[in-house]
């Protein structure tokens, strides 16, 4: 999930955003995700951490980042956001039940744990769950309701040396979440499903260069600044 040296890795992944409705899936859009996060072991073996996120919604033929949407549900065109999402900062105590900082919108609710998984052919596997439920943001607006999944795979034996930082992994994500507010779509009865996958790298010059760029384009300055965000 990170670095065990105090500086920061970068959780990257490429997916597909679906919406079903009526148990039929269509999928709508391409969405990339990356989290960068910083974490620090405390001495009973503990964490605590922060982390922020990048998230690009694009065009599944181009792979442009979108500025609009045409909603083939509606026929309403909507603007389309890129996120910053963060930072958050948490703590991963010895049984791996995350404890999120408060939040400070009233009503949220977050349950956040990790999950080690068995051994197989010599792969050390781990899943990050998170439940949650968002509010309404305005009046007489929706809840938003998520339920993700991280599925992170490293080799066992780069895990137990201990004369290194960070070891090769990749990650697997689903979640399945309740229309984006900017997708204007509350009279609609469904629900999206996004599905990606990507790698953590301990290196910003490792990531994608699409990516990269598309970074260079939107948060140049958070970019500059990694270091400052992440702080612990």
């Amino acid at each position: 999930m990170g670095r065990t040296d105090g500086k920061i890795a970068i959780r990257w992944t490429y997916g597909v955003l679906s919406a079903i409705i009526e148990q039929e899936t269509t999928q709508l859009m391409g969405i990339s995700q990356q989290v960068f996060t910083r974490h620090r072991r405390r001495e009973d073996g503990s964490y605590v951490a922060v982390y922020f996120e990048f998230v690009f919604f694009t065009d599944l033929k181009t792979g442009a980042v979108m500025e609009i949407w045409n909603n083939p549900y509606t026929d309403r065109t909507v603007t389309v956001p890129a996120q910053v999402l963060g930072p958050t900062r948490f703590e991963i105590p010895l049984d791996l039940k995350i404890i999120n900082e408060p939040y400070t919108m009233e009503g949220v609710v977050n349950t956040h744990w990790l999950e080690p998984l068995p051994s197989v052919g010599g792969d050390m596997m781990l899943n990050e769950r998170i439940d949650s439920y968002v509010p309404p943001m305005t009046d007489g607006g929706a809840p938003l309701k998520f339920h993700e999944v991280f599925a992170f795979r490293a080799d066992a034996n780069a895990l137990v040396n201990s004369s290194i930082s960070h070891v090769p992994t990749t990650v697997d994500k689903v979640n399945i979440i309740s229309w984006r507010p900017w997708m204007d779509m509350a009279e609609i009865h469904g629900v999206t499903m996004s599905r990606g996958a990507g790698r953590v790298i301990a290196d910003y010059e490792e990531l994608p260069s699409d990516l990269a760029r598309n970074n260079q384009i939107h948060f140049p300055d958070i970019v500059k600044e990694l270091d400052d965000y992440l702080e612990l």
